[in-house]
């Protein structure tokens, strides 16, 4: 690692936003996204559909191009030094993006290949063990039930040991035992010194787990907090009306 990577390694700020902006033709989806994102931070970014929070989410994983502004992630620029920068990226999207007739293992083995990683099979038979996945390493993926497919999905987006954590409705679909299990792992991930960025409707148990909530409406970032400085119980109950009556 070069000195300059180590500087980048040893800052707090590991996602910055800056002048952000996004439309798909005529509709502006996005517009002047400032956004600082601190190591080992959980933070939730809340809206309603067609806000803008998937998009978000993409443009910062370096998917989707903004019209204007940039990110950088862990000091590099997404779009310049994609190179440097996807690597300390893991990204759990709506699909789960694994290969249904590859076992667990098969699957967690072809990802930690595309990103050589070292040690390949000790750090999936590490990360089965801490996701509670073991005991299924040799079935198919196609086969497993949702809560499970959801577990899959986010060792595959931590088996190279990224920095950040992008997920997108992780919550979507899970019964409460899979939504807690899931919580137990993001929670571990942080306190690694990891940093989770979700989008959520599942507001409750969002709040529950992260540290900072953030609330996207008519295109703009109206609400940034900490949870330990807001209502929790009334932001989950109505969080738009909470964030609109503040500003």
């Amino acid at each position: 690692m070069s000195k300059n990577e180590q500087i980048d390694e040893a800052s707090n700020s590991v996602i910055s936003v800056n002048s952000l902006g996004k439309a798909f033709g005529a509709r502006l989806v996005l517009n002047n996204i400032d956004l600082e994102v601190a190591r080992t931070q959980s933070a939730c970014i809340c809206g309603v559909n067609g806000a803008g929070k998937s998009t978000l989410l993409r443009i910062i994983a370096g998917l989707v191009q903004p019209d204007q502004g940039s990110v950088q992630l862990c000091g590099y620029n997404i779009r310049k030094e994609p190179e440097k920068a996807k690597p300390r990226l893991g990204m759990v999207a709506h699909n789960s993006m694994v290969y249904p007739n590859l076992t667990v293992f098969e699957n967690l083995s072809f990802f930690a290949s595309l990103y050589g990683v070292k040690n390949g099979a000790a750090r999936i038979e590490e990360l089965l063990e801490e996701i509670g996945l073991f005991s299924y390493r040799y079935d198919k993926a196609g086969i497993l039930s949702h809560g499970l497919l959801q577990r899959l999905a986010i060792a595959r987006a931590l088996v190279h040991n990224p920095a950040v954590l992008l997920a997108d409705e992780p919550f979507t679909g899970l019964d409460a035992e899979a939504r807690q299990h899931l919580v137990t792992i993001l929670a571990g991930f942080t306190d690694n010194g990891g940093t989770v960025v979700m989008t959520t409707h599942d507001i409750a148990n969002s709040i529950q787990y992260c540290d900072r909530v953030m609330v996207l409406d008519r295109t703009r970032l109206i609400f940034d907090a900490m949870t330990c400085d807001i209502d929790t119980a009334s932001f989950a109950r109505d969080y738009l009306l909470y964030a609109r009556d503040i500003n």
